[in-house]
């Protein structure tokens, strides 16, 4: 039986309007009606991976990775391929990385050879300083390449995509480096040659900094302003880097032969 709200008269449960005064009784099934409880099924969860083993998984899969992208750019130096945005930042200053270190190998050696020691805190800083003018001097030879293509195709371009497409290119200088690093461990004879093998590596490097500066479709402007553009900043920036840490190298030679004469 239902009992209507506004008069108090029992009625059948089916009925939706008071017999008697008319009232509507709807809104009154609602509540009584919708009261359920839900199930929940319980959800199967496997053991969770631990976050060691996850990390080292994933950092062996973008290592796997970036071989692959590595030898890629020696088989198909321009060929187009997916890369992450680090592949080529840690190309280039891995091989730039590499020379310094094969650098320190030979002038530890000459130091050694001349003053019978080795160059200690002198060679470090040399080398960081080396390092730090090679790292700069790389980045400002693609930053002119940035307002190289900027001028030619009115365009902006990303950094990131700009860098793996020179590091691609320009991938033949790990092996490049690679070798010279070998010739300054070797040592003797052999230091020459690392030499040779690290200018052609800069003439590589150069180059594919100049084919991505008019590599594109949909020109502007004539490619041959753009390409002095960029090779006008780059050169800019290098002689600023020369300037700076050329006399910085120069007063630490100076003060190194003036230690060793004195004993």
């Amino acid at each position: 039986m239902k009992k209507c709200p506004n008069c108090g008269a029992s009625m059948d449960a089916d009925v939706n309007f008071c017999t008697n005064c008319g009232t509507k009784l709807i809104e009154e099934n609602i509540n009584t009606s919708v009261e359920k409880t839900t199930r929940v099924e319980p959800v199967s969860q496997t053991p969770a991976q631990p976050q060691r083993m996850r990390s080292t998984s994933d950092r062996s899969v973008k290592m796997h990775n970036y071989w692959q992208w590595l030898v890629a750019s020696w088989k198909r130096p321009t060929g187009e391929q997916s890369a992450e945005k680090w592949y080529g930042i840690a190309t280039i200053l891995g091989e730039i990385l590499l020379f310094v270190l094969g650098i320190s190998v030979a002038l530890n050696g000459s130091i050694s050879g001349i003053f019978g020691s080795t160059g200690g805190s002198f060679t470090t800083q040399v080398l960081f300083e080396l390092f730090l003018f090679l790292a700069l001097a790389g980045l400002g030879k693609i930053v002119g390449v940035m307002f190289g293509r900027k001028f030619i195709f009115q365009t902006k371009t990303d950094i990131y995509t700009l860098i793996n497409k020179i590091a691609q290119v320009s991938g033949i200088n790990a092996i490049i480096i690679v070798v010279a690093f070998v010739c300054c461990i070797l040592g003797g004879n052999n230091y020459g040659f690392a030499v040779l093998l690290a200018i052609i590596a800069l003439f590589i490097f150069d180059f594919a900094c100049i084919l991505f500066t008019v590599k594109g479709q949909n020109e502007k402007r004539d490619s041959f302003y753009g390409l002095l553009i960029s090779v006008g900043i780059s050169l800019l920036i290098v002689l600023i880097l020369i300037g700076i840490f050329g006399n910085a190298l120069k007063d630490q030679i100076q003060s190194l032969i003036s230690s060793a004469l004195r004993f």
